[in-house]
């Protein structure tokens, strides 16, 4: 039970991440809540770019590809007065490779939509495509039978999948969901994620293109609903480690709160667990296994005229080309995507950026040199979403009401930014849930199980 006996619990919630703004947002207007971030700017790993923009009309620390099946960051954005058609360019899923598969998706509802589609592509064998159809329906019902785990790529060797299909379908696909090598990558874990998105719903595949910086999307208008609804933010402020007090409080930053939410990376977050967490949480924390990803930005002189406003390639540097002109935005900016970027191997800005370019000239070969480029490398982007992966035992910290949250932590999705959001949703319904428990608070929250407010 919460020890302090007023009308709302007083939590705080650590990290001003896509997580904690959710946990926050989800709180707010049912706790005290302050919110503490160490940065000069919300958003985590998914924000606006702080530093010289460099001529370009924005920049994020790395380019963010959404599709329709985050609802938990639809409902986000709705619930902090934030407009998709505002955000976000909405496409049928397009699937465009300079040097291989090309289809998109039929205008019917699902599962035909990507049936029909793929039947209807390009540069692509009849008999490659009914076997890849047979793949996926194969996958399906795996999913139906909850088997064990087990890695994609075994997986897909197991069934005799072709080359040309991995390296034009399933690896982009797996590199792009999962930010995972294809030998390592879960194969229930993407079986998650196609369940429920392109093969849910039609307009669950629909790409959701960012035509604005992050901080605009999610960031800054969190921070302006907070604000209205009184939680006190504390921007630059770096707590120390976290403290268990006699009474069954937690210690924020020399403030005693009645919980916490722990929304920071999982590097952090092991930093700033009381100092008697047990070792198996730590060594859980210490093993996690992160994989990089490199955004290159560059601005020419004249537009781009690329054939999609995702154009791909099944062997080069970048995965994905983003063209900003189908966005709405300049047609002289593009960004690229490079996913599980140490395959690449280590390269200086410049190096990037030339890789880069020569991609683009396969695509554009009249377009001149590039007027500006940026570079932007996360190497700890997300955390692998390996096959049998386990999750930290974070019973002992709920004990204490210390609540971690963050894509991470979600048990079905990979690390991404509709992970983030529901495991913040779930960290404040733990924390609402104790308070109804403890007899002092009641909005129906009594009832709910973790993640269940999620739809997870």
């Amino acid at each position: 039970m919460f020890p302090n006996q007023q009308s709302k619990p007083k939590i705080a919630v650590i990290g001003a991440g896509w997580a904690g703004l959710s946990a926050a947002v989800k709180l707010v207007q049912r706790a005290d809540v302050t919110l503490f971030e160490a940065g000069k700017l919300a958003g985590g790993r998914a924000r606006s770019f702080g530093g010289d923009k460099g001529g370009f009309s924005f920049l994020d620390n790395g380019q963010h590809i959404m599709i329709g099946a985050y609802h938990g960051v639809l409902a986000l954005m709705k619930q902090i007065g934030v407009r998709e058609q505002d955000a976000f360019v909405r496409l049928p899923m397009q699937w465009y490779l300079h040097d291989g598969l090309r289809f998109q998706t039929a205008a019917l509802p699902a599962p035909w939509h990507i049936l029909f589609g793929l039947l209807r592509g390009k540069n692509l064998s009849f008999a490659h495509k009914v076997k890849l159809l047979r793949d996926m329906r194969a996958l399906q019902d795996r999913h139906r039978s909850s088997l064990p785990d087990t890695g994609v790529g075994a997986w897909l060797n197991q069934r005799n999948t072709p080359r040309k299909l991995i390296a034009q379908f399933w690896q982009p696909l797996v590199w792009g969901a999962l930010n995972t090598p294809l030998d390592k990558a879960s194969l229930n874990i993407l079986c998650n994620v196609l369940s429920d998105g392109v093969w849910a719903d039609k307009a669950g595949s629909d790409y959701l293109l960012p035509k604005t910086d992050l901080g605009n999307i999610i960031a800054e208008p969190a921070l302006a609903f907070l604000r209205g609804h009184g939680a006190h933010i504390q921007m630059e402020t770096r707590v120390p480690r976290l403290t268990t007090l006699p009474g069954g409080q937690v210690s924020v930053d020399g403030e005693a709160f009645d919980a916490a939410v722990l929304a920071v990376a999982p590097y952090h977050a092991a930093v700033l667990m009381p100092s008697e967490t047990p070792d198996y949480i730590q060594t859980a924390y210490q093993n996690i296994e992160y994989c990089p990803i490199t955004t290159v930005y560059l601005r020419y002189n004249e537009p781009l005229k690329l054939p999609a406003a995702m154009t791909g390639f099944a062997q080069g540097t970048a995965q994905w080309l983003v063209s900003r002109g189908a966005l709405g935005l300049p047609p002289q900016e593009v960004a690229a995507v490079v996913s599980v970027s140490d395959h690449v191997g280590a390269a200086k800005a410049d190096e990037w950026a030339a890789k880069i370019h020569a991609d683009i000239k396969r695509v554009c070969p009249d377009i001149g040199e590039p007027a500006a480029y940026r570079v932007i490398t996360e190497k700890r982007a997300t955390v692998a979403a390996t096959a049998s992966r386990r999750l930290p035992d974070l019973a002992w910290l709920h004990h204490r009401k210390i609540y971690p949250c963050g894509d991470y932590l979600h048990p079905r999705y990979p690390a991404t930014l509709e992970a983030a959001v529901q495991s913040g949703a779930a960290a404040a319904d733990l924390c609402l849930h104790e308070w109804a428990d403890s007899g002092r608070f009641d909005d129906g929250f009594s009832d709910r199980l973790f993640f269940r407010r999620a739809n997870i």
